[in-house]
């Protein structure tokens, strides 16, 4: 559902084991470069490709143990570890409880936005890293010269880079978080007088160990796309498109008010349909009013704590509840200022002082990435499941200390309901909260879906086909429809721009050129499951189906091939091959172009009888990186027709032609620099583990 779509075994046998900067099945099914795409796609394509093609694991498990029970696993481990070690006691349960049941986390699951999850579960882990690597350099006895100190910051940037393999956006807003504390914590310090007595080489020490070290390590680890991303200055998201890039996308996108970002609330929750905002449910708003009460124990809490525990050790109870003072006030102060920022921001464009985010977006760096707010509900969320199980703690135990009766002979306190009956009110509350994935109502990648049976009759017929050859979806691909390197599937709503079916079909009955220049063969009318295509007011309508079927079958270029039941497939005449001359000269019989596929970054071309001038038109979309290169003369590159890219030859006569994309090469420096960064990281991690540093 939503981002998440089912592999057929003859796609995951196209995977490849190694990181390639071109995806013949990006931009609109015509190619494209995915360098900003490497991390999350190395890990993807690899780990699938491994437990698919060499340990037989059907796709079924394989997203399972790959993505879904990680996530799971990961989210209650780290939010559970994060307040395990900022606080102490079984409440941890609570902040993992939190941290993974919340609207904003389900729906991106369920959405099958598994990257963003990925990142999501690793959260707390960057963030308490970090936190303790802040913790432990604020204090100028801990600048020391041996390189023993060294290993909290190198952590930090492991765990961060992995962070950042799933997805680039939550690791920003995780070291938002970290710049927060960092700036609220270390603060003090280094204006104090013990400090400045220190000098200026105090303040550089602790640039260089919180920051420059754990950068140093992500970069490095990183390099195999960061380094190519760089040296090409290209910003991916700006390519995409003013979809991606626009002040009016930004708009369009905030469909959280502040209210649902408070309340923790996704505004498409539960339904998740795109676009579908619901009204305000007003019990999400005792969220807010939990965490924030947080703020009424920070103030003598020492005290407290200390009387508390003492309550709970006389009672038999576990004192293992007690919070750990060093930086209570701190931490506490820390959480509420992330909370307040994240539901901010997560509103986005809308009031109030929306000018602020469309500010941010259009001139801080990094910004650009988020045309959609509701990232910034992991903010929110790690918030939450910290302050929540605070409050939570401390009302239990004002409780517990306010309900106990002495005997005459000893003091003990009787077993009281009251307390308890607040933990399990506490507990009802928060599962009612979340009750459509309690009792089974929440749709994508929660409910269990067939594959349809027309869908496994056109992928058996494709895949069947050796040559290569695109397909044309009108109006869009269905998530179970077929694409593999070499049959790349083209959806007619982005390449001509439109959503609305009248234009697109007015666009194919002219386009016969285009599809034929753009290599397709079957043109393909998709049966839509899922409900998810022909929308009349959100909802499927059967009569845009039909129609769309009956418009089609009129176009007179198209044949149709039948044999795929609801699934309507028709055939372009004389599609053009990957690779072809621009004008092929009828009176040279043997005039031609062979072609072998190495890599998706890499072919080799056998061209013969050429002569001077001819070009070579290479049906992927423009990139003037793609180089054309023989033992004469090498060429880069040209635009033909606006759309795909060209070479043109110097000399008559039989070519050997290499055709490769230059950004390779510096995704295998990068590949080298990362491979070497991590077994260096790896190896001096064991050793200050052997030495018990």
């Amino acid at each position: 559902s939503g981002d998440w779509s089912y592999k057929f075994p003859e796609m995951i046998r196209g995977f490849t084991l190694y990181p390639y900067a071109w995806d013949a099945g990006f931009f609109n099914g015509l190619g494209g470069n995915v360098i900003f795409l490497l991390g999350l796609n190395a890990y993807f394509l690899l780990t699938t490709s491994v437990l698919f093609n060499f340990l037989n694991i059907s796709w079924v498990l394989v997203e399972r143990i790959l993505w879904f029970w990680p996530f799971l696993l990961i989210s209650i481990f780290s939010s559970y570890f994060l307040f395990k070690k900022l606080f102490s006691g079984k409440f941890a349960l609570l902040s993992s409880f939190i941290y993974l049941f919340n609207t904003y986390i389900l729906m991106i699951a369920g959405g099958g936005q598994m990257g963003i999850a990925m990142a999501y579960a690793i959260a707390p882990l960057v963030l308490y890293i970090f936190i303790k690597t802040i913790d432990f350099f604020k204090l100028p006895k801990n600048i020391q010269y041996p390189v023993s100190n060294i290993q909290y910051p190198i952590i930090a940037g492991l765990l961060l880079s992995l962070q950042i393999i799933f997805d680039l956006r939550i690791a920003y807003i995780t070291l938002t978080a970290v710049a927060v504390y960092a700036v609220f914590s270390i603060m003090n310090y280094v204006l104090s007088k013990e400090v400045l007595r220190k000098k200026i080489y105090y303040i550089l020490y602790f640039i260089f160990y919180i920051f420059i070290v754990p950068g140093t390590v992500t970069f490095l680890l990183n390099a195999f796309w960061v380094l190519p991303t760089l040296v090409s200055s290209r910003n991916p998201i700006e390519e995409l498109g003013l979809a991606y890039s626009s002040l009016d996308a930004v708009r369009f996108f905030s469909f959280a008010k502040l209210e649902n970002t408070f309340g923790l609330l996704h505004p498409n929750w539960p339904e998740n349909i795109f676009g579908k905002t619901g009204f305000l449910k007003p019990e999400f708003l005792i969220l807010p009013i939990l965490a924030f009460s947080s703020l009424l124990f920070v103030t003598n809490s020492k005290v407290k704590s200390q009387n508390s525990k003492l309550q709970l050790k006389t009672q038999n109870f576990d004192n293992n509840l007690t919070i750990k003072q060093s930086n209570n006030k701190t931490i506490i102060i820390f959480f509420t200022i992330l909370g307040l920022l994240g539901a901010f921001l997560a509103k986005g464009a809308n009031e109030p002082f929306g000018g602020v985010y469309l500010w941010l977006f259009d001139n801080f760096p990094g910004f650009i990435m988020f045309r959609d707010p509701t990232k910034w509900y992991t903010l929110v969320a790690l918030s939450y499941s910290i302050l929540i199980p605070f409050s939570v703690w401390n009302i239990y135990g004002l409780l517990s200390s306010k309900f106990k009766v002495q005997s005459s002979k000893v003091q003990f306190k009787i077993k009281n309901y009251i307390p308890n009956l607040f933990l399990i009110l506490t507990s009802l509350f928060l599962i009612l909260l979340i009750r459509p994935a309690i009792f089974g109502q929440l749709t994508g990648t929660f409910k269990t879906t067939s594959v349809p049976s027309d869908y496994i009759k056109l992928e058996k017929f494709l895949s069947s086909q050796n040559n290569f050859s695109r397909t044309f979806w009108v109006p869009a691909i269905q998530r179970f429809g077929f694409y593999s390197n070499t049959h790349p599937a083209i959806p007619a709503q982005n390449l001509f721009k439109t959503v609305e079916n009248a234009e697109i079909i007015k666009k194919v009955e002219i386009s016969e050129t285009l599809l034929q220049e753009s290599g397709v063969r079957y043109v393909i009318v998709p049966f839509d499951s899922q409900g998810e295509i022909y929308l009349k007011d959100r909802k499927y309508n059967n009569e845009i189906y039909q129609k769309t079927i009956n418009e089609v079958k009129k176009i007179p270029y198209l044949k149709q091939v039948g044999g795929f039941g609801k699934i309507a497939v028709f055939e372009v005449s004389n599609p053009k091959d990957h690779f072809y001359f621009k004008d092929l000269r009828p009176k040279i019989e043997d005039q031609s172009i062979k072609y072998q596929y190495i890599s998706p970054v890499e072919y080799k071309l056998e061209v013969k009888n050429a002569k001077i001038g001819d070009r070579i038109i290479f049906s992927e979309s423009y990139d003037a990186s793609w180089i054309a290169q023989s033992l004469k003369f090498k060429v880069q590159s040209l635009k033909f027709n606006n759309r795909f890219n060209s070479f043109t030859l110097k000399d008559s006569g039989d070519y050997s032609l290499i055709v490769y994309y230059y950004p390779q090469i510096l995704v295998n420096i990068g590949m080298l620099i990362s491979g070497l960064t991590l077994v260096l990281i790896l190896g001096a991690l064991i050793y200050f583990k052997k030495r018990k540093i």
